[in-house]
């Protein structure tokens, strides 16, 4: 799927229609993670190797990980979706074949959890952790945890072809992993209610400014039906995800991430003829700005079409949409172009 081209979309309802055709194979998932309300504290989910195959990332051979989680803790599920967008940022600007040694995810803002990847390897090793496991466990994580509502303390073995390459925790940022060393608390979680029911957006339109890098502007507008913050939040991840193995520098033309149950579509499109190159490095970055400074602050989870500007000069646009996933058989992927 990597290279092909999309069909423009200038015009909102005619993409609509593409997204909704390309829906239509979409087959039904499977669920992945057992009931969260089981007596026992401690839950072992089985995951298959691909949880989504539209996901538009390069398959590792061999690449599995286990889940064991301790539901005697919760987490607020924009806590965990706030964290690992971020993480997943960091992670998509280090080479896709990059050793990782230890790697934790910043600081989020109302958020009580760490995430954390060690490798228990010496250096020596023929066999690494990387950055390509670490994007790819990540991201299977928070579908187990979305799937089965296990948004709570995680462990989880990497190995890649039976042999041991790393280990993942979700935990609170209280009792950090063994051997962390001393971690500074974050601040109180988040109050979150439930997903918003399917009523209208009220419009609504500004301008957010990247807080660390304030050359760069987003003007947003909101439109139409809202959409599940879940389904918001794991097309951003994917669309994260599937900037990971581009090289931050490479120009990006044109990227479409579809959340794994369907139920949003995001589309992002360089701009041509300006000072900028419009590159992953930034399509990235746009995704980080918009969920971190648009949507959770402001609780709005809904269509959304968005201006990306550097310096006061238009060089991307992106669009996020409901969609509806359909339950017939077959595969659409996440397609990403830097032609």
């Amino acid at each position: 799927m990597k290279g092909m081209l999309l069909p423009p979309v200038r015009k909102i309802p005619g993409y609509c229609c593409f997204v909704l055709a390309c829906l239509a194979s979409i087959g039904q998932q499977a669920a992945i993670a057992p009931d969260s309300n089981k007596s026992h504290a401690l839950i072992k989910p089985n995951a298959p190797n691909t949880i989504n195959p539209w996901l538009s990332i390069p398959q590792i051979a061999g690449f599995e990980m286990t889940f064991d989680f301790d539901n005697r803790v919760r987490f607020s599920p924009i806590a965990v979706y706030q964290t690992a967008i971020q993480f997943m940022y960091d992670l998509a600007n280090k080479g896709w074949t990059e050793n990782v040694y230890i790697a934790m995810a910043e600081e989020v803002r109302g958020s009580n959890l760490l995430i954390v990847f060690m490798n228990p390897l010496p250096p020596t090793a023929a066999q690494q952790l990387k950055v390509m496991h670490c994007v790819t466990a990540l991201y299977r994580s928070v579908v187990v945890m979305t799937d089965g509502l296990l948004f709570c303390p995680l462990k989880s073995q990497l190995s890649v072809r039976g042999t041991e390459v790393g280990a993942m925790s979700v935990t609170p940022s209280h009792d950090p992993p063994r051997g962390l060393g001393r971690i500074r608390s974050l601040i109180k979680n988040v109050s979150t209610t439930d997903d918003p029911v399917d009523n209208v957006v009220g419009a609504d339109s500004g301008r957010v400014v990247d807080p660390e890098k304030p050359d760069f502007t987003i003007a947003y507008y909101f439109f139409g039906k809202a959409i599940q913050s879940k389904e918001v939040s794991m097309a951003i991840l994917e669309a994260m995800a599937t900037t990971a193995p581009f090289d931050a520098a490479v120009e990006c033309k044109e990227l479409l991430a579809i959340s794994k149950d369907g139920g949003c579509s995001i589309i992002i499109e360089s701009v041509a003829g300006g000072k900028t190159l419009f590159t992953y490095g930034w399509a990235a970055r746009a995704l980080k700005v918009l969920y971190q400074e648009i949507l959770v602050p402001q609780k709005r989870w809904g269509d959304l079409i968005l201006t990306l500007m550097y310096k006061e000069e238009r060089f991307g646009e992106m669009r996020m949409l409901r969609t509806a996933a359909a339950r017939n058989g077959g595969d659409v992927g996440g397609v990403a172009s830097e032609r």
